[in-house]
Order: structure tokens, then C-alpha cells, then sequence
């Protein structure tokens, strides 16, 4: 397939409102695509190369760096192209506008493909080390220098991870149904082979090859993580005994990091929620792994919290984190020491047993963790009484943790990969005050702080996730919260991800001082969920308006395992508002 082609698909894309309108242009594409193609155009469609499992080397490209590119592909001097990216917000726009006036580009342009365009932006992924700079430059430049401005356009906009197509996963799945089975019937079954292999291009890939069979053939495999299964959040206890079915496994929630380990013999690795391969940081958990886990192949969850190393008392997730942030690996083990609390079995010597109830899980769990220092299940009790949940739940607090986790234990009781359903149900310490739980959110903006916070970022502006959009819409503006230390430490953290121009991924009525890269999660609590004029979060669901939230705290947690994408979404903020309405 020739790259002009995913270009013009694109441009046609970006320009449709609708939704459905939008997969339907995809569809088409991926149609016209050869089987051995279509991972790839997903790939570029993604603006990722590879899953962040697989351990390649991100395609991003700083924007300084996207200026040099185009500046030395147009002949132009980088201030013009910095002068005209402030104008226009678009360094893809910039390199169209600059490279259509160019002779060369006119002259000497030839046919590229989507697999050149792939396996470019692979080299430049790939270069690092001393001169890596030079090299990235030179590749993306000797690639421009091949192409049309429109495709030049939608190049940068790939590098830079801003496509602006309005398309996330959900949309990707259901072009993937329509282009290779004729309607939308078969995404579910996409979408489940998605959440078990996380790798949406080997899913496409195989539909393409091998057809849907295949795909429904799709299982776990140690070494591949799955997509993690989270809970919903309600603050009745009554209520979430209802939701789940009358009986439930109370499981106490642990202020830790969530980790999916995964032992083949000897071969052990350790994914983050995030999906990181995270085996190297925790040289401690793979040997507690070894020692204590009693299968050759298993796919295991559970949580890792950090231990007073003179107490034995758990300590705070932040505690934890300082090892992610750390080099000296080997230091980090004994001043946080950790312990591992199990909670789930999804694949057990050659058998995947995700369509297993709740307790035939927790049953096999039993029987192959060894109970040591370091390694434990999870607390847990089974109830049908709202009352003795509540107890649990106020035991738990009294004893440091977070809360509790109810979940159902009926004969459909499965570990529902990548979803989030009534299945779990969260009450955490912070549903007894304003919102029934703390939201996950991005910062995208902050402002100027004045008086004694001079210097320093005073108010954030912070977006959900829209799932529909692949967009990050506004939801509040955050002032409260903030000590001193948290204050340098957002300045420290926010600083290396200042842009020029908003991020065409962030939406947002405010205009913000300073804008930045959506890349950091913060824990926010707040009074409730409104409806707002001034934030869109919502806005094209909700018939008022977006949705804002009322009196926004920072809690002080960063939320380092989470992606951006992992925020909490606008769907689960009109969950919350509707909650608070009484509609659910």
C-alpha cells in the first residue's frame, strides 16, 4: 500500500465528526491493505510501533527535535518553523506548508510505502547512544525528502504522537470487524483477543492471515501479559451486594503496585499495570516468585506494598515508587523491602482458566503459593451480609489498608480481561467523604502562581480520558492540596513536559499558561460531579453540558503505574455523576 493512500485516509478521517462515519473510513483502508500490511497501518494508526511489553524502543519524538527535521527538509531556519508552529499548534501542518513550496519536494518526491514509512520510523525508534540524535534527524529527513507534503504532515504527527484522528482502540476494533467479517458483530471477539495478547496488531494481523476462527483462538500466554481486570466503585454496601449477586469474596485492597507475574521454569517476568515489563526493579519479587510460587507455568496477580524494613508495617504507595525512580536497584531492596500479596490465577500449567468463578480461582491460588514472609494471599472472608461487609471494611482501614474489594463468586464470576464491571466492586476509605472514590486525572495545563507560590505551577488544569476519542478533555482546575514539597516536586515533574501549544489531544475552553504533554496521573478527590459550562469532559454524551468536578483536592499520590490512557475515563465519570443521581 502506498503511504499517500493512509495519508489521504487520514486527512478524510481527521475532517469527519461522527464516529461511526470515522471507522467506517478506517474500514475501508484496511481493506485495501495486503495481509502483510495491516499491523502495520494499525501501528502507525496507533502512533505506537510496538506494545510497551514487547521492551522496543519508543518512536516519540521531542518536539525540538520535529523542528530541526522540518527546518533541514525545507532548507528553512528553524525559527521560521518554531515561529509557524506557535502560529499554528501543528508541527505536521508546518512540515506540509513548507515542504509544498519546496522545488525538491516538487521535483524529487517518489512513491512511498506504508511499510518504508514503518520500517523508517523502526530505525529511528531503534537509534541510541552517542550520535543517536544526528542519526534520528537524518533518517526522518531522508524519509521526508521522499514523500508528499500530506504525508510529510501526517509523518511528523506520527513521530510526535499527534495524528488527531479522533479514534482509540474501541474504534480501531470495530474498522478491524467491519474491514474483515462486514459489520460489527465480530468485535467482541477481536476485542477479547485484544485483552489476552494485548498486542492489537498480531490481533489484525491474524484476522487478516488466518480469519476470525483464528482470532477466537486466541488465549493467554506466559510472557504475554493480559490486560488487567478492574472493579467499579459504589459507596452502599447493600448496593454492591445487590450488584454482585447477593454473595461475595471480601478482599482487602492493598496501597501497593498491581503486578501480573508470569513463571515459565526458571523464567519469570513481572509486568506493571502499565504493561511495562518491570522485572529488572524488582530483582527481590522474581526471587520470592521463584522460592514460593509452586507452579512450572503460571500467570499470576497480585499486589506488591512496600515494608517498613525496622517495622514490618506496610508503608505508602509513594514509599514504593521511590524504587521505580531509583538506579541503585540493589540499595533500593533493603531500604524498601516488599511483600506480595496474591489475588488471582488466570493460567495454570498449560490450562487458561479466566472463564473459571472466583473461588475455583482463588481455590487453585491456594495451592500453589507458598506462605512466607514475602508472600501471602490477600485477606479475604466470602459474605452475603451488607453488615459483615462494612465490618470488613472498617477492619481493613484499622489495620492500614486501603479498603476492600467485593467480588461476585457466582458461576459467572470469570477474570474479565480488560474490562471494568460489577464483577469487582471497590469501597475505599475515601467514599465516606464527598465523591464515592478518588479519580484518576491527567495534568495537561497549570498556571501562574502568585504571592508565595511565585515560581512555582499555583493552579493545574487536569483532563479524564475519553475512550470514544483518544482525546484528554478538561474536568477541573486544581489549587488545594499542595504543600510546598508537592509543589517543587510538580514543578520538578511538569517542567520536561512544557509545550509551546496545547497538546491537539487535550480539549479545553481554558487557556491555560502553561501547557504540557499529557503524560502525568495524579489522585484527586473532590465534593462531587457537575454539570459545567466550562469543561467538556462529557460534553457530547451529557445533554446539560460537560461534567466538572466541585472542589478538587490533590491527595498527594502520584499515579507513577498508571498510563494516561489508565486515567479515569469520561465514561466512568457519567457512572459517578449518575451514582450521585440516584439513576444507577
Amino acid at each position: 500500500m502506498e503511504y499517500s493512500r493512509l495519508a489521504q485516509a487520514y486527512e478524510t478521517i481527521e475532517s469527519t465528526s461522527g464516529s461511526i462515519d470515522k471507522t467506517t473510513l478506517l474500514a475501508e483502508v484496511l481493506k485495501e491493505a495486503g495481509p502483510s500490511e495491516v499491523d502495520k497501518v494499525i501501528a502507525l494508526t496507533m502512533g505506537k510501533l510496538f506494545p510497551d511489553w514487547k521492551g522496543e524502543p519508543e518512536l516519540g519524538i521531542a518536539e525540538k527535535m520535529a523542528v530541526q527535521v522540518v527546518a533541514s527538509a525545507s532548507s528553512v531556519p528553524e525559527k521560521q518553523v518554531r515561529d509557524m508552529l506557535h502560529k499554528y499548534g501543528d508541527i505536521g501542518a508546518v512540515a506540509e506548508e513548507l515542504l509544498g513550496k519546496s522545488v525538491q519536494s516538487t521535483l524529487f518526491s517518489d512513491e512511498i510505502t506504508v511499510e518504508r514509512v514503518f520500517d523508517v520510523l523502526y530505525s529511528v525508534a531503534k537509534a541510541t547512544g552517542q550520535g543517536s540524535s544526528k542519526t534520528k534527524v537524518s533518517l526522518l529527513v531522508g524519509l521526508l525528502s521522499e514523500s508528499q507534503p500530506i504525508e510529510a504532515k501526517y509523518i511528523l504527527r506520527t513521530v510526535t504522537g499527534d495524528l488527531r484522528l479522533g479514534i482509540g482502540n474501541m474504534g480501531l476494533l470495530d474498522a478491524l470487524a467491519i474491514a474483515f467479517t462486514g459489520d460489527k458483530e465480530a468485535r467482541a471477539d477481536l476485542e477479547r483477543a485484544f485483552n489476552l495478547s494485548s498486542d492489537l496488531g498480531y490481533v489484525a494481523r491474524l484476522l487478516a492471515n488466518e480469519g476470525l476462527d483464528a482470532v477466537r483462538n486466541v488465549h493467554v500466554e506466559v510472557g504475554r501479559p493480559i490486560r488487567m481486570m478492574a472493579a467499579k466503585k459504589l459507596s452502599n454496601p447493600q448496593e454492591i451486594m445487590t450488584k454482585v449477586g447477593g454473595r461475595a469474596l471480601v478482599e482487602y485492597k492493598y496501597d501497593g503496585e498491581r503486578m501480573q507475574v508470569h513463571k515459565r521454569g526458571e523464567e519469570i517476568a513481572i509486568f506493571s499495570r502499565r504493561q511495562e515489563r518491570i522485572s529488572s526493579q524488582y530483582p527481590d519479587v522474581v526471587e520470592y516468585v521463584s522460592k514460593f510460587v509452586r507452579a512450572d507455568e503460571c500467570v499470576i496477580e497480585g499486589e506488591c506494598v512496600a515494608i517498613d524494613p525496622g517495622t514490618g508495617e506496610m508503608r505508602p504507595f509513594q514509599e514504593l515508587m521511590r524504587r521505580r525512580r531509583k538506579t541503585d536497584i540493589k540499595e533500593m531492596t533493603k531500604e524498601v523491602p516488599v511483600s506480595l500479596f496474591f489475588f488471582d490465577v488466570l493460567y495454570i500449567d498449560g490450562r487458561d482458566v479466566t472463564n473459571l468463578p472466583m473461588l475455583e480461582r482463588r481455590s487453585i491460588l491456594e495451592k500453589i503459593i507458598e506462605r512466607s514472609q514475602h508472600t501471602h494471599l490477600t485477606t479475604g472472608e466470602v459474605t452475603d451480609d451488607p453488615e459483615r461487609l462494612e465490618a470488613i471494611f472498617m477492619t481493613a482501614l484499622d489495620t492500614g489498608h486501603e479498603g476492600v474489594i467485593a467480588k461476585a463468586i457466582h458461576k459467572d464470576s470469570i477474570y474479565q480481561a480488560g474490562s471494568r464491571s460489577w464483577l469487582w466492586i471497590k469501597l475505599k476509605a475515601s467514599y465516606t467523604e464527598g465523591l464515592s472514590d478518588s479519580v484518576d486525572l491527567v495534568i495537561v495545563g497549570a498556571f501562574h502562581g502568585r504571592g508565595k507560590r511565585t515560581g512555582v505551577y499555583g493552579t493545574i488544569l487536569a483532563s479524564a480520558y475519553d475512550e470514544d476519542t483518544d482525546t484528554f478533555p478538561t474536568v477541573c482546575k486544581i489549587g488545594t492540596g499542595f504543600t510546598d514539597e508537592i509543589l517543587d516536586e510538580l514543578k520538578r515533574r511538569l517542567d520536561p513536559l512544557v509545550l509551546e501549544t496545547r497538546d491537539p489531544k487535550v480539549i479545553s475552553d481554558l487557556e491555560a499558561d502553561v501547557w504540557f504533554e499529557p503524560k502525568l496521573v495524579i489522585e484527586v478527590l473532590g465534593d462531587e460531579i457537575t454539570v459545567s459550562p466550562t469543561h467538556p469532559a462529557g460534553r457530547e454524551q451529557m445533554r446539560e453540558g460537560g461534567l466538572a468536578i466541585r472542589f478538587p483536592r490533590f491527595t498527594g499520590r502520584f499515579r507513577d503505574d498508571k498510563d494516561p490512557r489508565q486515567a479515569t475515563t469520561v465514561a466512568d465519570l457519567i457512572d459517578l455523576f449518575e451514582q450521585q443521581r440516584g439513576i444507577s
